[in-house]
């Protein structure tokens, strides 16, 4: 991998690997949809530039733009409400190990609604996934009061994994006649726009009481995690072959646990680290060994790996 292309990628997934640690700490000051909005319009802007293009395109192509808004929503709306929500009812390393998984749903889906022919790993994969899953939410997590709210918590990450898994295939198209860069721009702003009905939240937020480590955990998320890494991502890929870059994923869960461990204080048990392993190796078992999957008739590979936005 060229040395660029790896500075470029490893950034990103430290960014992303962070997010879950950041949005842990931020969810005990802050509601999920004030959160939301503020990073996401936060996002909006700085993308702007390259969504305007893309924007512009689609008058002349406006079949494209019931793809886009359903991108958007799938994303914006889908992926990182769901995972803000379960944040606030599990460990930010729990959280990361979930997320994981996200390659496995995408080649699910692949394999359902196009009929993609993968062999059996992907189906291994995913079982290996699974059960690194029900290892997360075993005896430890249904045992006293909270249990409930944690087996709901994984419940909203891996729907949101689901969501994103076909947010990634929904946007693949665009980032074809698009570019990667302005169709990912394109699908943050469009999902951000549903976010601002909520705006009036914000006057009983709390937002004059937050501390200054608050505000950087969200200049962070929207800035960092987000823009930056959205855009150090696609720049990673353009650079390098995408199935290079994409083993960088793989080190994401690990930026995750490590860093909830070190900031958040969180212990790793060795129900997590096994749970972890279970589903570090299935999305290893489902995504090697095979070349893209491409939908019959349709010319296209399908990524293995996340290829746009990942807002973490």
């Amino acid at each position: 991998m060229r040395r660029d292309a790896l500075a470029a990628g490893l950034t990103a997934v430290i960014l992303w690997g962070l997010a879950p640690v950041a949005t842990r700490a931020v969810v005990g000051h802050l509601s999920p949809l004030p959160l939301l909005l503020i990073r996401m319009v936060m996002a909006s802007l700085l993308l702007l530039p390259w969504a305007v293009p893309a924007f512009r395109s689609l008058r002349h192509r406006p079949r494209l733009a019931g793809r886009l808004v359903t991108a958007g929503l799938l994303g914006l709306v889908g992926y990182n409400l769901l995972v803000t929500v379960g944040l606030r009812w599990l460990p930010a390393s729990t959280v990361g190990l979930l997320l994981a998984t996200e390659p496995v749903w995408v080649l699910v889906l692949g394999r359902l609604f196009f009929g993609e022919r993968g062999g059996i790993r992907p189906w291994l994969g995913s079982a290996a996934a699974l059960a690194g899953v029900a290892v997360l939410a075993g005896p430890g997590a249904i045992t006293g009061a909270s249990g409930y709210r944690a087996l709901a918590g994984i419940g909203l990450v891996l729907a949101s994994t689901l969501a994103f898994a076909a947010y990634t295939i929904v946007l693949r198209p665009l980032s074809a006649e698009l570019g990667a860069v302005p169709a990912t721009a394109a699908s943050t702003v469009v999902g951000t726009i549903p976010y601002l009905a909520f705006a009036w939240m914000l006057p009983g937020a709390g937002l004059p009481h937050l501390g200054p480590v608050v505000w950087a955990d969200l200049v962070f998320l929207g800035v960092g995690s987000t823009a930056a890494g959205m855009l150090l991502w696609n720049v990673a890929i353009l650079i390098d072959n995408v199935s290079r870059v994409s083993l960088l994923l793989y080190l994401e869960p690990a930026v995750s646990v490590a860093a909830a461990a070190v900031f958040l204080g969180e212990h790793i048990t060795l129900a997590m680290a096994g749970g972890g392993l279970l589903i570090l190796t299935g999305v290893a078992i489902a995504s090697t060994g095979r070349g893209a999957a491409k939908p019959p008739g349709s010319g296209q590979s399908l990524p293995t790996a996340p290829t746009g936005a990942h807002n973490g």
